[in-house]
């Protein structure tokens, strides 16, 4: 069997920070420390070479009569003296110094290591085989002091390392804490939080790094999201369900006549005149259920289809409108009126829809003779009103708020789906506008249809 093989978790942003603060303090010990590792050689060669020069100068006042006090001084410290005369050595302390050429050098005498100057104090020329000096001074102290500063740069490295460490672990945990308050308010947020919890409002109050609050603001801003598409997707659910009850008991009247409008003509057998009756029933059922279903088909169309508006001359699709109505509501005069043209951001399907479900309840349910249909800017960004005027028998104040419901009809009707104006309140409001019913000057009614700036 293949066992699952488990991811490593990624290091913590904290440890992130201490390994980087680390790597870049190593870095910058290690250049610092190159430079004064090489300076601490280079100063302590220079003073051992000032002492050398101190020493070779105090031995050459006199060949003849050397400073023997310098000498002297010289064995009581280690450090060693030889003059020669040629191969001759002239005075020495007890231990001599090798021949030399002239300049300084390291060299090693009897095990031990010395810095060694050689002057020349008379040539060749003048005597034969030349005279020099040379002093040598021991190099353990100073090789040891330079040991030590090393060691000491060193440890002051290694210190310097382990405290940026330290240090960037402390102050990267007090970095990181509003992101782990975040993730622990986050962590514990209920699934059914809305917008108004306070569980969520608790994510605005995450302080102490702008990286945080940046991180609250966008995790806000995405549960705002979520929290809206779950109210769209609820109200489309209690929608559907609304129409699913709604239209059960409004598609059950007309079925049920034709069923018994069926059965009388399988059980029974009528006249000519009954069964043309019936035959007008059923006809007359089957259309209000043909009625009711593209009504709640431009329902669903509008609840769900797309809602990009796009800018346009509202004026462009009245006059479409009314040509079409024209066309098929023969003796209904259909004209447009208002301003010549209205730029509008608009849905122009749904718009379209509104106007002729408005002019189709004018007729079929006012009976109205002529409509005037005209549109008006209500602001320069894209505002407007569209007014469907008729003169028909009018609507009672009473009913007129009533009738944007569903399935809802005039005291005055009793046919139709009940879905006209519920269809164009439906467009008002994705218009972001609404609906309204008012007296018309033709005597009628007028219907009014808000679309408002879109955001």
């Amino acid at each position: 069997m293949i066992g699952v093989r488990r991811r490593r978790r990624s290091p913590s942003l904290r440890t992130r920070v201490t390994v980087a603060a680390a790597l870049v303090t190593v870095i910058i010990v290690g250049l610092v420390g190159a430079v004064a590792w090489t300076q601490v050689r280079t100063s302590g060669y220079r003073e051992l070479d000032a002492r050398v020069d101190t020493l070779s100068a105090a031995m050459q006042p006199s060949l003849s009569n050397p400073n023997s006090t310098t000498i002297a001084d010289n064995v009581a410290s280690g450090s060693l003296a030889t003059t020669r005369v040629g191969a001759l050595a002239l005075f020495s302390t007890p231990t001599q110094i090798p021949q030399q050429d002239v300049g300084i050098r390291d060299t090693t005498i009897n095990n031990t290591k010395y810095r060694v100057k050689t002057v020349s104090v008379l040539d060749s020329s003048i005597l034969n085989g030349g005279a020099n000096i040379s002093v040598a001074v021991p190099l353990k102290p100073t090789l040891d002091r330079i040991d030590g500063l090393r060691r000491g740069l060193l440890l002051i490295g290694l210190a310097a390392v382990v405290a940026s460490a330290v240090l960037a672990w402390l102050l990267g945990g007090l970095a990181i804490r509003p992101l782990r308050r975040l993730a622990k308010h986050t962590e514990a947020l209920p699934v059914d939080a809305g917008p108004a919890d306070p569980e969520r409002a608790a994510l605005h109050t995450v302080r102490g790094a702008r990286e945080a609050e940046e991180i609250a603001a966008a995790m806000n801003s995405l549960l705002g999201r979520v929290d809206d598409e779950r109210a769209r997707t609820q109200e489309a659910l209690t929608t559907a369900r609304d129409f699913a009850s709604v239209s059960a008991h409004e598609l059950r009247t007309p079925l049920t006549a034709m069923r018994t409008d069926l059965e009388v003509l399988d059980t029974f057998s009528p006249d000519a005149a009954s069964r043309a009756e019936i035959i007008t029933d059923l006809r007359r059922s089957h259309g209000r259920i043909l009625e009711t279903l593209a009504s709640l088909e431009n329902l669903a169309q509008g609840e769900l289809g797309g809602r990009d508006r796009v800018r346009m001359d509202v004026v462009d699709i009245l006059d479409r409108v009314a040509t079409e109505s024209a066309a098929r509501l023969h003796g209904v005069t259909i004209s447009l009126d208002g301003d010549q043209s209205v730029p509008a951001a608009v849905v122009e399907t749904g718009i379209a829809m509104a106007v002729q479900n408005a002019v189709i309840n004018a007729v079929r349910h006012g009976q109205a003779t002529e409509i005037r249909l005209s549109a008006h800017p209500l602001d320069a960004h894209g505002g407007a009103v569209i007014w469907v005027d008729d003169n028909g028998r009018g609507i009672p104040p009473a009913d007129r708020a009533r009738l944007f419901g569903r399935f809802e009809r005039g005291t005055t009707t009793a046919s139709g789906s009940g879905l006209g104006l519920a269809l164009i309140a439906q467009q008002a409001t994705l218009h972001r506008g609404t609906a309204e019913l008012s007296d018309s000057p033709l005597g009628g009614t007028r219907l009014a249809i808000g679309i408002d700036t879109p955001t």
